[in-house]
């Protein structure tokens, strides 16, 4: 059977969540992080279901139905193992990258404390940043679902699959930069300002300073953060929601503002360095020109041949 490209992005995102779920339990069995199952259970107890719907549907020739239930699985595998990978990386208690990150804004004329301070003189503005920077979730997990149910499967698939990318790779190269991020070095405190809201870039500080110093850490669901600062995940994100969207003209342009405005909101919401976010939006096309690369692979192609996992092009 040939290979399209929707089959070589299914073949990819099962891999990558079965290699990176063999990758993350190896590297917790030799670190000092302890997960507790508890509150991972529902997750993984969704996921089972999930897994067993998109056999279900696909084995009844529901397409669509399978599709939409693949990529939300995939999804929500990934982004419960990058969370473990960040905090992975981020137990390697290497010195804190901050004085090196701040170095390189002063080196590229940028002045964080100045732009938080000019928009928050403009509180409208304060808030569609806020909640442009809490979107990234969401976004995550309706964009591709939306995507599919406008005939989109391909981007849906490139979103999924870039980010997972992304987020390994950000968690990756964060062992060698941890840092507490740009409010902090800068001194930025909520009782200054009058619009902006600080939360995001001071809210993951206690379970990144117990991740470093504790001999035994237990990672919840419940109390886990965002903890990567460099390079911004955030700003990954945003580029690869709009390059996603761009293949419908009905989500193309509001999903292209909003994640301008993300892109923005690292910088004075999100406690980020400039150089944050311009490494964020490398990773990010270096992901998009990785999934561009599996989507033209015939070795992919050949592979799903090889495999009993029924193939088809989603209508």
């Amino acid at each position: 059977m040939a290979s399209d490209g929707v089959t070589n992005f299914r073949l990819a995102l099962i891999g990558m969540v079965l290699i990176g779920a063999a990758g993350v339990l190896a590297l917790l069995a030799a670190s000092k992080i302890v997960i507790d199952d508890r509150s991972f259970a529902p997750a993984a107890a969704t996921l089972v279901l999930l897994v067993f719907g998109a056999l279900l549907t696909r084995m009844r020739g529901l397409k669509t139905a399978s599709l939409l239930i693949e990529i939300l699985a995939c999804g929500i595998a990934l982004s419960l193992l990058v969370l473990i990978s960040s905090y992975l990386a981020i137990s390697t208690d290497y010195p804190l990258a901050d004085p090196f990150l701040a170095r390189l804004d002063r080196w590229l004329g940028f002045d964080g404390l100045a732009l938080v301070k000019w928009v928050d003189g403009v509180p409208v503005l304060s808030w569609l940043l806020m909640y442009s920077y809490a979107s990234f979730a969401p976004q995550l997990l309706v964009l591709p679902i939306l995507l599919i149910l406008l005939s989109q499967p391909g981007p849906a698939f490139t979103l999924v699959l870039s980010y997972g990318m992304a987020g390994f790779a950000a968690s990756a190269i964060s062992v060698w930069f941890p840092a507490l991020g740009a409010h902090v070095t800068y001194g930025i405190a909520s009782q200054a300002l009058s619009s902006v809201n600080l939360h995001f870039g001071y809210a993951f500080l206690n379970e990144f300073h117990a991740v470093r110093d504790q001999a035994t850490f237990v990672l919840s669901v419940a109390t886990a953060q965002g903890i990567l600062t460099f390079p911004s995940l955030h700003t990954a994100v945003a580029i690869l929601c709009a390059a996603a969207a761009s293949s419908h003209v009905l989500l193309r342009y509001p999903v292209l503002v909003l994640n301008v405005l993300m892109v923005v909101s690292t910088l004075t919401h999100g406690g980020h360095y400039l150089i944050d976010v311009l490494a964020g939006m490398v990773l990010a096309l270096l992901a998009l020109l990785a999934v561009a690369a599996i989507q033209r692979s015939t070795l992919i192609g050949k592979v799903s041949v090889a495999l009993p996992l029924p193939t088809f092009k989603a209508r």
